[in-house]
């Protein structure tokens, strides 16, 4: 942890990690194998406060390579809405920043240490406030669990396990693949997979529970991935390989059964005007 490579490493690994999570938004989980299955991701070799140092060098780069909107009342708007859905996130308490992103595309991503980027395209996309309290619930989940280094953490020791494999056997690097494969650690992309799914997964779950608690109904998340797959085509039935996401009605099928154990209120808020006159803003 102490060595300038490992964190010049780590640094990569989670940009990577987390940028990809910007297509979290249509990214897909597995079934539900259980409701709420812990508060926050237990491995990490970085602490809260490495998400923070970590988060902030890279949101710093972020920003300084995007088009942040010029809306100083969106902006308001947005990192108020976020505060309110915040202030239930389990595990450490990090200071959110919500920042607006000027761009048509609908995606948001998260950072460590509480660094959530959305694009106008994802506050556009929404429907109503509740689908947008959806997405960033999805995003206030990833930085509470914090995916992004629990993340980081495994794929460096699945990279570590990888080198080890190959220094036992002597440098036969044809054994050690095949080794490594059926250890499944057949390569980074395949690690990506599974770790996005799981991570995806919990996000939906932690995401509905803290939408449920700051007064929405989880059911606008789940109707904002219905939406957004059917305009990016996704809603087409077709057969599932080994790499691809589930389709985001299955996603939204996931939600929908966590909501018996939810305490939703009997009037959720589902739409605000000062949302309408933010989405007539932009």
């Amino acid at each position: 942890m102490r060595a300038r490579g490992f964190l010049k490493w780590a640094m990569v690994a989670l940009l990577v990690v987390q940028t990809a999570c910007g297509g979290g938004l249509l990214a897909g989980v597995g079934p539900v194998r259980g409701l709420f299955s812990g508060a926050s991701s237990r491995f990490n070799l970085f602490s809260p406060e490495q998400d923070i140092e970590l988060g902030s060098a890279s949101a710093v780069e972020i920003e300084r390579q995007s088009v942040v909107l010029d809306d100083e009342r969106v902006t308001r708007y947005v990192q108020r809405l976020g505060d309110k859905i915040a202030a239930r996130a389990p595990g450490y308490r990090f200071s959110y920043k919500f920042v607006v992103v000027d761009s048509p595309e609908t995606n948001a991503f998260a950072l460590p240490g509480g660094y959530v980027f959305v694009n106008s395209g994802a506050i556009e996309a929404a429907r109503n406030e509740g689908e947008l309290a959806g997405v960033l619930a999805h995003e206030i989940s990833h930085v509470a669990l914090r995916h992004g280094t629990n993340q980081a953490s495994k794929v460096y020791l699945a990279k570590s396990a990888t080198r080890l494999i190959d220094a036992a056997l002597g440098g036969a690097k044809d054994d050690a693949r095949r080794l490594a494969h059926s250890l499944g650690l057949a390569g980074p992309g395949s690690l990506f997979i599974k770790f996005n799914r799981d991570a995806e997964l919990q996000a939906d779950v932690e995401g509905a529970r803290l939408m449920a608690a700051a007064g929405y109904d989880p059911r606008d998340m789940a109707s904002f991935f219905e939406s957004l797959g059917e305009r990016e085509g996704d809603a087409v039935k077709a057969p599932e390989t080994a790499d691809d996401h589930p389709q985001p009605a299955q996603r939204a099928a996931a939600i929908d059964r966590l909501l018996p154990a939810l305490e939703v209120s009997a009037s959720p808020v589902h739409d605000t005007e000062e949302f309408r006159q933010m989405k007539s803003r932009l």
